[in-house]
């Protein structure tokens, strides 16, 4: 690798360690985010769009050696947009706030994840998150606003069914949700997995007839239900979206619900677009084989194998 290859590779791994560090800032600060943005000490609040802006100029010094952070630093953009207009004056947060900033940081999280990652993150996936996203950030900012404003935030009467309260809702998913932690915490295979997965038909019991609610957990069976994913990660997300989602679904919010763009990943919904994309073969036979066993499932790998066969034979 050339010098200035290398030094650019240092500058780069040193922003995504920064980027990292100011992710965790967000997060801690979005946890708290009624407790937050209600503290006269706006401290806090000016952390999440410092931290939003850090990351946001970050990107904008590098990108153009790395056009796959433009996405990112599109996206920093949008939640410092969010965020600054609001960061110096206390206001209460509700149950839509504190959704739709939760979307926004996982959006910029899954980002920067995918641009650490092996396969790397393409710009044209990078575009097309963006692009998705972009309804959301307008949603937060726009939400954001009027409740600094002191005003009610316009929105559509919900239907009867998702309006409606789901008495000791989040107590009933807390005695699937478990089981089904312990599930996560053995040894994969299939048949636990299967298992883990028959637990969202618990769920769908729950809350009937509530729309949101039905989707979140229809995610989460595919997510679970998808052999690509890792215990690890489906405990850190499809856990917490379900018992989130049960705490709007007892109090009335169920409007609100929805899964996240990580928790949609999962699904691999995606999966097959993402990885015509990003997938670099590389010219040492030892690391396709390395490639090949993280991107592809068991079946797909022997489909592979038959076809290399084939070809070599004919």
């Amino acid at each position: 690798m050339p010098p200035d290859q290398q030094q650019y590779q240092k500058i780069f791994v040193a922003f995504m360690e920064e980027a990292g560090e100011h992710l965790e800032i967000m997060e801690q600060g979005l946890k708290r985010l009624s407790v937050v943005m209600a503290n006269p000490d706006r401290e806090e609040a000016i952390a999440i769009y410092r931290a939003a802006h850090t990351i946001k100029g970050g990107a904008a010094m590098l990108m153009n050696q790395s056009p796959n952070l433009v996405s990112i630093n599109k996206v920093a953009k949008s939640l410092e947009d969010c965020f600054k207009p609001v960061k110096d004056t206390p206001f209460k947060v509700d149950a839509t706030a504190q959704s739709l900033a939760n979307k926004a940081y996982e959006v910029l999280k899954n980002l920067i994840t995918r641009a650490q990652s092996p396969a790397g993150l393409s710009p044209q996936m990078g575009e097309k998150i963006v692009t998705a996203s972009t309804p959301l950030f307008e949603k937060l900012e726009a939400h954001l606003l009027f409740l600094v404003s002191g005003k009610a935030a316009p929105a559509a009467q919900p239907p009867a069914a998702t309006a409606q309260k789901v008495p000791k809702a989040a107590a009933q998913v807390m005695t699937v949700l478990k089981p089904m932690l312990q599930g996560l915490k053995q040894p994969e295979s299939p048949a636990s997995r299967k298992q883990i997965a028959g637990l969202c038909g618990r769920l769908t019991k729950v809350g009937p007839g509530v729309e949101p609610w039905q989707t979140l957990v229809k995610t989460a069976y595919q997510a679970i239900a998808n052999p690509k994913n890792s215990y690890k990660d489906l405990a850190n997300t499809v856990i917490k979206e379900l018992k989130q989602g049960s705490e709007f679904l007892e109090v009335g919010k169920a409007n609100v619900i929805a899964p996240s763009p990580a928790l949609l990943q999962l699904t691999g919904r995606t999966a097959t677009a993402a990885t015509a994309q990003e997938i670099t073969i590389p010219a040492d036979p030892k690391e396709v084989v390395k490639v090949l066993l993280k991107t592809f499932n068991k079946k797909q790998l022997q489909a592979i194998a038959q076809l290399l066969i084939k070809h070599i034979k004919s």
